[in-house]
C-alpha cells in the first residue's frame, strides 16, 4: 500500500509506491532546507506521483549548485518534494514532514552534503532517490 501526503492545504498530494516504512529521514543541513525544516525520505527503486491541485499555487526553485528543483506550495509555503533530472530520468524525495506513515518515521539524521561535487551529488541521486517521479496538474 502505497504513503500518501500533501501539504497542509492538500494543494500538492502525494503517492509513494514502496513498501519499506522503515526509511530514515535525512535532514539536509544547508540554509534552505534548514529555514523549510526538511527531511527528506526516498528508497532507490521505488516511484512517487505528485498532483498539483491549483499550478498557480505552485512553484519550483533552485538552490546551492542549482541541480535540484525544491517544490512548494505557495499557498500554505510547505516544501513538499525535491527532484532532478538526470539523464531524462527524473528522480526525487520527498519531505517526510508532508507524508502520512501509520508506523511513524525515526527521528531525521542531518547531513552535510556541501562537501560534493555536482557529479557526486548526481550519483548520490540515482544511487538513493526514487525514480521514477511523475508530476502532474489538474
Amino acid at each position: 500500500m502505497p504513503l500518501r501526503g500533501a501539504c497542509r492545504c492538500k494543494n500538492l498530494q502525494l503517492s509513494w509506491q514502496t513498501v519499506d516504512y522503515s526509511v530514515v529521514p535525512r535532514a539536509c543541513q544547508c540554509a534552505y532546507c534548514v529555514a523549510q525544516g526538511a527531511a527528506y525520505v526516498s528508497k532507490s527503486g521505488s516511484a512517487f506521483s505528485a498532483r498539483i491541485a491549483h499550478p498557480t499555487q505552485y512553484r519550483v526553485v533552485t538552490h546551492g549548485s542549482g541541480l535540484a528543483h525544491f517544490h512548494e506550495c505557495t499557498h500554505c509555503s510547505d516544501l513538499v518534494f525535491v527532484s532532478v533530472d538526470i539523464d531524462g530520468d527524473c528522480y526525487g524525495a520527498i519531505n517526510s514532514r508532508c507524508l502520512v506513515n501509520p508506523k511513524g518515521f525515526a527521528d531525521a539524521v542531518p547531513f552535510d552534503f556541501s562537501g560534493q561535487s555536482d557529479e557526486q551529488k548526481q550519483q548520490r541521486w540515482r544511487q538513493n532517490w526514487c525514480s521514477p517521479v511523475r508530476i502532474t496538474s489538474v
